[in-house]
């Protein structure tokens, strides 16, 4: 009998941690191998440093919007904002503004954009989807009428931010992986990271416990903006041009990867690691679907369906969980 019960904890302890183990991990490695067998050229170190410098850009709007979700918020915005700040990071350049200054200046207006969303969730009480859908629209409106055309030929200085090496890893990685190693510390050693889950998990019973819930919605908002100002930075010296268009439909990757990585959209849980996992993910899928000559539009059905597929996991996962609780507490009992 003896033997038999510690059959099944060591069962139920293996099943602990396979819980805890983000699935993400097995799905990126059956990606590498299945690729791999498709595509010889998907295992070259050259096609594997080009994912990391493509997905560098969405893994840095996505950190910031973990910390969103993770608050029971939402941003539809972050594609708009991006082609924004990029058009006026290309005209301040143009204009003769130190790169450094000028990179300064869109963080901070990607900052401001991000901390006007959460003034007009916060205090008009607004839907965070409704808000943002309609900033979605509107800076992109505005991006187009006021700053029209393109802006080409960067400064080397800002290339290299997009195009540089040191050794053999692009600096955008170095820069996402960076920004992921903040943010991870910001999320689960501050202040502002415990307030953000708390926020998402019980907004009442953190205004009872002094937590000014509003100011803190607005400084999350605040910091996916400057992650957005980060990452103009970066695609503009990608791409050596600054466009009206560019941040088109961003927010699918953002919101896929975030979701698909564990953020829960219900608020309350987040996970960088899980992020960064996520952006993987779909940055190996799409790499892969270019190699064997997969057409761009099936990339966006895919896409869209790795979307619904996350959140019906996690749906499961929270269904599980609450029942697994309530059968302990009526085993307790």
């Amino acid at each position: 009998m003896s033997g038999e019960n510690n059959m099944n904890a060591k069962i139920r302890s293996a099943g602990d941690v396979f819980d805890k183990v983000n699935p993400l991990i097995i799905v990126i490695a059956i990606l590498y191998v299945g690729i791999s067998l498709i595509s010889d050229r998907f295992l070259d170190i050259e096609n594997q440093m080009n994912i990391l410098r493509q997905v560098a850009v969405y893994l840095v709007i996505a950190l910031g919007m973990t910390f969103v979700i993770a608050s029971r918020g939402i941003d539809l915005s972050v594609g708009s904002n991006l082609g924004l700040c990029a058009m006026v990071l290309g005209t301040l350049i143009d204009s003769g503004i130190p790169v450094p200054f000028s990179i300064f200046l869109v963080i901070l207006l990607g900052a401001l954009i991000g901390a006007f969303n959460g003034l007009v969730i916060t205090r008009l009480r607004i839907n965070p989807l409704i808000v943002t859908l309609g900033m979605l629209v509107a800076l992109r409106g505005a991006t187009h009428f006021l700053m029209g055309s393109a802006i080409i030929r960067m400064p080397e200085s800002l290339k290299f931010i997009g195009q540089g090496f040191v050794g053999v890893v692009p600096v955008p990685a170095i820069i996402a992986l960076s920004a992921t190693l903040c943010a991870y510390w910001l999320f689960f050693h501050t202040r502002f990271g415990r307030h953000t889950v708390s926020i998402g998990s019980n907004e009442d019973a953190c205004q009872v416990l002094g937590i000014h819930v509003s100011r803190h919605k607005v400084a999350v908002y605040a910091f996916q903006g400057a992650c957005v100002g980060l990452a103009a930075a970066i695609l503009v010296g990608r791409l050596n041009a600054a466009s009206p268009s560019l941040g088109n439909l961003y927010e699918l990757h953002i919101i896929a990867a975030v979701v698909l990585g564990g953020t829960a959209l219900y608020g309350g849980v987040g996970t960088v690691f899980g992020t960064l996992l996520g952006i993987l993910t779909i940055g190996i899928l799409e790499n892969g679907m270019v190699l064997i000559g997969a057409d761009f539009h099936l990339q966006r059905v895919l896409l869209g369906f790795l979307l619904i597929f996350a959140v019906a996991y996690q749906e499961f996962r929270r269904r599980s969980i609450d029942t697994k609780a309530f059968s302990n507490l009526k085993k307790e009992k």
